[in-house]
C-alpha cells in the first residue's frame, strides 16, 4: 500500500515530491548546522536572540525564554543570531557584554563558529549508525566469476565472494572494484572479502594488459532502472535483470558494457540477459545521443546502472565504528573531489544548484529510505566542509577573521570586514547561479544527471 502511494505520488507530482524531499533533506542538516551554533553559545555563556531554519521573511515563530525561534521564507539557510554581533545596536551594559559573543575569548569565539561544520559531521554519523544499527539494503560488490590462472584464482577468490574493501578503502559496487584493479596495473592490492559470514584477507597483483590492470575478477552488471519507451525498454530489459554478454563478449563491468554500447550507435547488438536464474538473449539496437557540444555522439540503450543488494545489520559497537569509516570515507572523498575540481580536473559541470538537490533528493527517496538517509548524511558533510572554506560570510571566512585577529592582537577593522563580506557575498551568487545553470542545462538534456 505504502509502494502504491508512493509511486502514485513521484508519478503524478514529481517535481512537488522532489521539492518537499529536498526540504526534509536540508531542514534536518541546516537545523543541525544551526543546533551546533546554538548549543555552544549556549554553553560559553553567549545570549542568542534568534534561532531561524530558513532566511528573509519570519514565516512562524515562538519565543522561548531570551530567544526567538522561528522559520522563515527561504528555506537554503538559517542562521543563530548572538547577542553583540550586530555592532551598530545600543550600547551594552556590563552585564549584556559578559553574554555578548563579540566580548568572550578568542577561543570560544573559534569553537562557536565551528560547532555548526562540526554538527553537519556528527549528523552524517548519527544517520549512518541508524542505518547500520537497524539493518538496510546496502550494495554489494560480489564476484560472479573468476578466469582460470587468473591472479584473482592464485589468490583464492570463489564466486559469491563479497569484496567490502579494497587497499582498505570501502566499495559498495563491483564498478568501483573494477576501476580501482584498471588503475593499479603490476602493483599489489589487498582486499577484504565476505565469504560465508567469515572476513577474509587476501592479495592479487592485477596483471598489465596495454597499461590497464586484471585481476580476473567478473562482476555482475545489474539493471538498476529502465528509462520509459528506450530501447532496452522496447526490448524487455527490467531492473535487475543481469546483463551477462554483448555480441558473444562477457561484460565484467558496468563500464566495459556500457563503452561497447557507446561504440555503436544505431548497430543492432546481442544482449545476452540472466533473470531469475534464466538466460535469454534480445537484440537492441543503441539510440545516438544527445553529446555536449564539440563531443561525438555516442550510443545509450537507456538503462541505469544497478548494483547487488543484501539487508544489513550491526551491532551497537560495530556499527558506531562503521558510522564513523562511512562519514570519513565520504569528507575524504568529498575533499578530493572539490580538490581536483578546483584544479581542473573534475568535470565543472556536476556541480548542481537547488534544482539539482530536488532531482537528486527524489530519486533517493524513490530508491528507498536507506538511500535517502545516506544522500541527507552525504548533504552534510558537503554542508559542514563547504562552510569552513576561507569565504567571507561562511563560517570559515569567520574563522579566517579570528586567526588575523590571533596574530595581530586586534580585530579587523569595520570597514576591511565589509568589503570581504561583500566580496564572498558575490562569490556564493556567483557559485549559485553557475550551479543553477547546469541545472538548466540538466533539465534540457545537455548535461547528464549524476551517477
Amino acid at each position: 500500500m505504502h509502494n502504491t502511494l508512493l509511486e502514485a505520488a513521484t508519478g503524478i507530482f514529481p517535481t512537488v515530491f522532489g521539492f518537499l524531499a529536498a526540504v526534509v533533506a536540508l531542514g534536518l542538516l541546516i537545523f543541525a548546522h544551526e543546533m551546533g551554533h546554538f548549543l555552544v553559545a549556549k554553553l560559553s555563556g553567549v545570549s542568542v536572540q534568534k534561532f531561524s531554519l530558513g532566511f528573509g521573511k519570519k514565516v512562524v515563530g515562538w519565543k522561548i525564554g531570551e530567544t526567538e525561534y522561528m522559520i522563515s521564507i527561504f528555506p537554503l539557510g538559517g542562521y543563530v543570531k548572538m547577542l553583540g554581533e550586530d555592532e551598530e545596536t545600543k550600547e551594552l551594559t556590563p552585564e549584556e557584554k559578559k553574554c555578548s559573543f563579540t566580548e568572550q575569548p578568542l577561543w570560544k569565539r573559534a569553537a562557536i563558529v565551528f560547532a555548526g561544520p562540526f554538527f553537519n559531521i556528527l549528523l552524517a554519523i548519527l544517520l549512518c549508525y541508524i542505518l547500520f544499527l537497524t539493518g538496510f539494503p546496502t550494495a554489494i560488490a560480489k564476484v560472479a566469476g573468476v578466469v582460470k590462472g587468473s591472479p584473482a584464482q592464485a589468490a583464492g577468490f570463489r564466486p559469491g565472494d563479497v569484496i567490502e574493501k579494497v587497499n582498505g578503502d570501502y566499495v559498495n559496487v563491483w564498478e568501483e572494484v573494477s576501476e580501482y584493479i584498471k588503475a593499479h596495473p603490476g602493483r599489489e592490492i589487498s582486499f577484504s572479502v565476505r565469504r560465508d559470514g567469515r572476513l577474509l584477507d587476501m592479495n592479487a597483483v592485477p596483471a598489465d594488459v596495454n597499461g590497464q590492470g586484471d585481476a580476473g575478477l567478473m562482476g555482475s552488471v545489474v539493471v538498476g532502472a529502465v528509462m520509459a519507451r528506450s530501447p532496452a525498454d522496447m526490448a524487455g530489459i527490467k531492473t535487475n535483470d543481469r546483463i551477462v554478454a554483448v555480441n558473444g563478449h562477457q561484460v565484467g563491468s558496468w563500464m566495459d558494457m556500457a563503452n561497447i554500447v557507446r561504440a555503436n550507435p544505431g548497430r543492432p547488438m546481442n544482449f545476452t540477459i540472466e533473470r531469475n536464474g534464466r538466460s535469454f538473449s534480445v537484440n537492441i539496437t543503441p539510440n545516438l545521443s544527445k553529446a555536449k557540444p564539440g563531443e561525438k555522439p555516442y550510443g545509450v540503450i537507456g538503462v541505469e546502472m544497478g548494483s547487488n543488494e543484501v539487508n544489513m545489520a550491526y551491532g551497537p559497537v560495530e556499527s558506531l565504528k562503521l558510522a564513523y569509516e562511512r562519514t570519513y570515507m565520504m569528507t575524504r572523498l568529498t575533499v578530493q573531489f572539490i580538490a581536483r575540481l578546483i584544479g581542473g580536473k573534475e568535470d565543472a559541470s556536476q556541480v548542481g544548484g537547488p534544482g539539482g538537490i530536488i532531482q537528486l533528493s527524489a530519486r533517493q527517496a524513490r530508491q528507498g529510505i536507506g538511500d535517502y538517509i545516506i544522500f541527507i548524511a552525504l548533504l552534510s558533510v558537503n554542508l559542514g566542509i563547504i562552510n569552513l572554506f576561507p569565504v567571507p560570510i561562511l563560517d570559515g571566512g569567520l574563522l579566517m577573521f579570528l586567526g588575523i585577529e590571533a596574530i595581530q592582537g586586534r580585530p579587523l577593522s569595520m570597514r576591511k570586514r565589509e568589503i570581504a563580506q561583500q566580496i564572498g557575498l558575490f562569490m556564493l551568487i556567483a557559485l549559485l547561479l553557475f550551479a543553477s545553470y547546469n541545472d538548466i542545462m540538466r533539465w534540457l538534456g545537455f548535461y547528464p544527471m549524476w551517477k
